[in-house]
């Protein structure tokens, strides 16, 4: 049985999550890799019984006790959802897809239009995915800086702080940087890349916080957007470079290491199209340290909009 994690099932939780046939079936991406935080999604199960979780979870139970657990979130204007954990017990793929399909009936009753999920490489990943219907869009390289290291001494490209201004430049930026099959999969508006933001709302300009993004301007366009998060014992790097500006990459990430401190492992993700920034991470000493696809169901169907063209009448 498929339900919402309640309060009397923290216990069966908690023991669920001991168990040694117990397999986490979605990614550990950051900020779920070590040293950062356990990936075991014990935390957000006590926060949704208490009514003050931003995440949702649901359980899958039988007469022997927990046996499946799915905990998801929305971004930005709920629009988008991803699926932060997924575990079940024996490799019981039937569990998955009804924690997959209960996931997707309540994003789409909030008014969500696709959720993402990012599992590891592989066919039994994807066949799984593909029966609770997901398809894979792209993949992901997860990047790691060990530390200590020492700051490149490089010429950097200096970036200025994001602006309220830049949103449509960025929009134009995902735009150029994202190939179509890509952008099909997550954004093709304004609304919808402005929805792909990792946070309880839209992006606004704030002074303190773990995240900070800057763009590069050159001339009347963006060349370039970074954002860094600070994490507890980790850092993490996400950049999208123009292609036109791929030559100044070398100075792009220069600047984004020196935003860093030394004394924290870094972590960047880096997608197929991103081929020249992964060699520029090689180039200052990031070893690849994980690889994942990522996954998509879309929950609408998008319908062109109507438009009014002139008629040709023939001999009018």
């Amino acid at each position: 049985m498929i339900r919402v994690l309640r309060l009397p099932d923290l216990v069966g939780v908690a023991m669920f999550l001991r168990r040694a046939d117990t397999a986490e079936l979605s990614s550990h991406t950051w900020p779920r890799v070590q040293p950062e935080t356990g990936h075991l999604p014990m935390g957000v199960s006590v926060w949704q019984t208490l009514g003050v979780a931003w995440e949702r979870a649901w359980v899958s139970s039988s007469e022997q006790g927990i046996n499946g657990l799915a905990v998801a979130r929305p971004r930005a204007g709920g629009l988008v959802w991803d699926v932060e954990h997924l575990l079940a017990a024996d490799g019981q793929v039937g569990i998955v897809e009804q924690l997959l399909e209960a996931v997707g009936q309540y994003a789409v009753t909030h008014g969500a239009r696709r959720i993402f999920v990012e599992m590891p490489v592989g066919a039994a990943s994807a066949g799984l995915a593909q029966r609770a219907g997901f398809e894979q869009y792209t993949t992901t390289t997860l990047y790691k800086l060990p530390a200590p290291f020492k700051i490149p001494q490089l010429e950097t490209l200096d970036a200025r702080p994001r602006l309220r201004a830049d949103e449509l430049p960025l929009f134009n930026l995902y735009s150029a940087a994202v190939p179509q099959m890509v952008r099909a999969a997550e954004a093709l508006t304004y609304d919808e890349w402005s929805a792909l933001h990792r946070g309880r709302k839209k992006w606004s300009p704030a002074l303190i916080g773990d995240r900070h993004q800057y763009v590069w301007e050159l001339g009347a366009s963006l060349a370039g957007w970074l954002e860094v998060v600070y994490g507890q014992k980790s850092q993490y790097l996400e950049l999208l470079i123009d292609p036109k500006y791929e030559s100044m990459i070398d100075r792009m990430v220069a600047f984004a290491m020196k935003q860093l401190s030394e004394k924290a492992a870094v972590y960047v993700s880096v997608r197929p199209y991103q081929a020249v920034l992964g060699a520029a991470l090689e180039r200052r000493g990031f070893v690849v340290g994980a690889r994942y696809d990522i996954y998509v169901r879309q929950l609408s169907v998008r319908v062109p909009e109507a438009t009014l063209v002139p008629a040709n009448i023939v001999g009018g």
